[in-house]
C-alpha cells in the first residue's frame, strides 16, 4: 500500500539528532509516512547507529561520501513511493500532528505543490523560526519573521517560498521541475526550486496547525558559530539567486546592497553578537572572495537560465511582486545566526 507521505531527512555525523527527528515522524497521528534517512559520508558511526536504532522501520542510504543537500534530497525524491514528499531536517522534531494537518491543507487544490508549515524555535516555544523564506535586495534568502513572537496572528500569513527545513511537497511538481538543482550544493536551493515552482504556476499554502519545532543551525554552525563554509556557500549561491531572477537594477545595485550587509555583518563579528565568534576576520574575507569568484565563473551558466525564467514580461512581473512582497530588512536579513 502506498504511504500517504514520504518523508526525507538528511544526517551527517549527527546520529543523534536524527535519530529525535526520525522518532517524531514514527510518532506522528493518523499517518503512518515512509521515512527515508540519507547518510551524507557521515565517518562517526552514525549510519550503524542509526541502522541499528530503527531497523526495518525506516529506508537508510549510506553515501560514500557528502554529497551535500541538494544531491541528497534528489536521491530522496527518487526512492520516494508516496505523492507527497516531505523534508524535514535533522536539527528539527514534527509536533505529531504535523503531517495530517499538512495532508489536509494539501489536499484542497490540484494545483497546489507545496505546504508550508509553521516552524518555531525548539528552544523557546514562544518564538517563531520561520514561516517561508523571504529576500533580500542582494539575492540572500533567510526565513520570515524568525525570532518574532508565536501566535494565531499569523494564520492568515501567505509565505510563498518554502523553507528546505521542513516542507510537503507534491512529488509531481518536483518531477517536473527536476528536483533541486545540485549545484547549489547546501543554501538557497530551497529559494530556487521554490521560485521555479511559483513561476510554473504551481501553488503554494500555508497550514499554520502543522509546525515543526527547530534547533536552527543545529547541523550546519552548531557550537562552532557561522563558519566560513557556511559563508561561502550562503554568499555563493545568492549571488546565483540574483543572477537568475532578479532585475537588473538590483543586479546592478548589489555591490551597494550587500556592501551594506557586509558592513552589519562585520559589527556583529567585532562586538561578538550571534554566531559570528566562529568567523575569524581573514577566513570570513577568504571564504567570501572565494563565493564571489566561484558564482562569477558560473556566469554563462546563470545568464542562460535567467533568459529561461525571466523569459515573458508575465514572469518578470511575478519575480518583481515576489522579491518586493517578501522583502526582509537589513537588520533582520544581516543577522548572524
Amino acid at each position: 500500500m502506498m504511504p500517504e507521505a514520504s518523508v526525507i531527512v538528511l544526517n551527517y555525523n549527527r546520529a543523534e539528532l536524527t535519530a529525535g527527528a526520525v522518532e517524531s515522524l514514527l510518532a506522528q497521528k493518523a499517518v503512518k509516512p515512509e521515512v527515508i534517512v540519507i547518510d551524507n559520508g557521515s565517518t562517526d558511526g552514525s549510519p550503524e547507529k542509526i541502522a541499528g536504532r530503527f531497523y526495518n522501520q525506516i529506508t537508510l542510504v549510506r553515501n560514500s561520501e557528502n554529497r551535500g543537500f541538494s544531491p541528497a534530497c534528489n536521491q530522496g525524491f527518487a526512492l520516494a513511493k508516496s505523492k507527497w514528499v516531505a523534508l524535514m531536517n535533522n536539527d528539527a522534531v514534527a509536533d505529531e500532528w504535523w503531517l495530517r494537518n499538512s495532508l489536509s491543507r494539501a489536499g484542497t487544490g490540484d494545483k497546489i505543490g507545496v505546504v508550508i508549515p509553521k516552524i518555531v524555535n525548539h528552544f523557546d516555544r514562544q518564538k517563531l523560526d520561520g514561516i517561508g523564506v523571504g529576500f533580500w535586495l542582494d539575492g540572500l534568502s533567510r526565513a520570515r519573521h524568525r525570532g518574532e513572537p508565536d501566535g494565531a496572528g499569523w494564520d492568515g500569513d501567505s509565505p510563498q517560498i518554502f523553507s528546505g527545513c521542513a516542507c510537503l511537497l507534491r512529488r509531481q511538481m518536483v518531477e517536473e521541475l527536476g528536483g533541486f538543482d545540485p549545484g547549489f550544493f547546501a543554501y538557497s536551493e530551497d529559494s530556487d526550486l521554490g521560485i521555479r515552482s511559483y513561476l510554473s504556476g504551481w501553488q503554494s499554502v500555508f497550514a499554520p496547525e502543522a509546525v515543526v519545532y527547530h534547533r536552527y543551525s543545529g547541523t550546519s554552525a552548531g557550537q562552532a558559530g557561522y563558519s566560513p563554509l557556511k559563508l561561502y556557500y550562503v554568499e555563493r549561491n545568492r549571488i546565483r539567486i540574483l543572477l537568475r531572477y532578479y532585475p537588473w537594477r538590483l543586479v546592478l545595485l548589489s555591490p551597494f546592497t550587500s556592501l551594506c550587509r557586509y558592513a552589519y555583518l562585520a559589527g556583529q563579528v567585532v562586538l561578538g553578537r550571534g554566531k559570528g565568534p566562529g568567523l575569524g576576520a581573514w577566513s570570513g574575507l577568504r571564504a567570501l572572495s572565494r563565493a564571489v569568484f566561484d558564482a562569477m565563473v558560473s556566469l554563462p551558466e546563470q545568464v542562460r537560465l535567467r533568459k529561461k525564467w525571466r523569459a515573458s514580461k508575465e514572469a518578470r512581473l511575478a519575480l518583481e511582486r515576489l522579491i518586493r512582497g517578501n522583502y526582509i530588512p537589513l537588520k533582520t536579513i544581516a543577522r548572524l545566526d
